[in-house]
């Protein structure tokens, strides 16, 4: 079956394509489409070949996304990077409908493709609900767990958005793979680095036990999973954890080597989060590189368990992997 998604991931995926004020409908489905058109609108054909998935770590989705790529399927409004690998468009098609296009590089892949199923040489996963207002495609770059390079087209009324979406996925990949654009970030940036390699075998058992599952969670987090257990380290551009304390409910807590980071522990003592600034970012004084560390129990609280103090060890095991701030 092409691409099928399960009812929640669907909900979820929606969400980043839906333009402001839409509402999800998460009783709504997804079914696979029988047929791939050949053609999507590209005056070039796609050259075929495989795509270093470590070469994807730094391109600049919204690069992908700029009028060349976007004025064929109608009006774009204005592109916005809503993380290292992720760019939202809530634009109008050449009819003046709304088609909301969000493209991400890196993510995990739902679902698997056909035998044969193809775009550009690579194996391909497309879905739609079925009530056709979103459709979602997978030009899959990496194996173990998949991962790929996704669009997800969305708008209220149903439409066919997979043809736009699937427009948008060739065009990418032939600009990933004629002249990749990078993004501007600081010497010590955090977007080179595999996170799954970051923290040792004997400090992950320290937090989720010595028999825990370690996966990629798309191209900037890694989780590990435990017996009622979970930890995650994410990289991410993002508000400066400083500057939104307050509202966030926070509190600060010094990790030494000159960092400071933001606590939140949960009511019940179940779970906590830490996250910091490290690097600047350059397009937005406001943002910044953030780490963030998280650490779920649920099979319930344990006595004498402190989430915070745990994942504060974690922290200061993973500041000297880092580079300089």
């Amino acid at each position: 079956m092409r691409g099928s998604l399960s009812l929640i991931a669907a909900g979820a995926a929606l969400v980043l394509v839906a333009g402001c004020g839409t509402s999800v409908d998460l009783a709504k489905s997804t079914s696979a489409r029988s047929t791939v058109p050949a053609t999507s609108g590209l005056k070039a054909p796609v050259p075929p070949g495989p795509v270093d998935p470590e070469e994807l770590r730094r391109i600049n989705p919204c690069a992908l996304m700029d009028d060349a790529a976007l004025k064929p399927l109608g009006q774009p409004a204005q592109s916005r990077l809503r993380d290292y690998s992720q760019c939202s468009n809530y634009m109008k098609d050449k009819n003046g409908e709304e088609l909301n296009l969000t493209l991400s590089i890196g993510d995990l892949t739902i679902g698997q493709p056909d035998a044969g199923a193809e775009i550009a040489g690579l194996p391909y996963v497309e879905s739609e609900l079925d009530d056709k207002t979103a459709c979602f495609l997978t030009a899959i770059t990496d194996t173990n767990p998949n991962r790929g390079i996704t669009v997800q087209a969305g708008r209220r009324d149903k439409g066919d958005l997979c043809t736009p979406g699937r427009a948008l996925l060739e065009s990418a990949l032939a600009r990933i793979r004629k002249d990749a654009p990078k993004l501007e970030l600081a010497k010590n940036t955090l977007v080179d680095l595999e996170p799954c390699t970051l923290v040792s075998d004997t400090v992950v058992a320290t937090l989720v036990g010595e028999k825990s599952r370690k996966r990629p969670s798309g191209a900037h987090a890694c989780s590990w999973n435990g017996d009622g257990v979970s930890f995650m380290l994410t990289f991410r551009i993002g508000a400066r954890p400083d500057t939104v304390a307050e509202a966030a409910g926070t509190t600060p807590v010094n990790l030494g080597d000159g960092v400071t980071a933001q606590q939140k522990p949960d009511d019940d003592g179940s779970r906590c989060r830490i996250d910091w600034s490290h690097a600047t970012f350059p397009a937005d004084e406001e943002r910044a590189e953030v780490i963030a560390l998280d650490y779920s129990r649920y099979s319930g609280k344990v006595a004498g368990e402190d989430p915070c103090a745990k994942l504060q060890t974690v922290a200061k095991a993973l500041i000297p992997r880092l580079p300089k701030r």
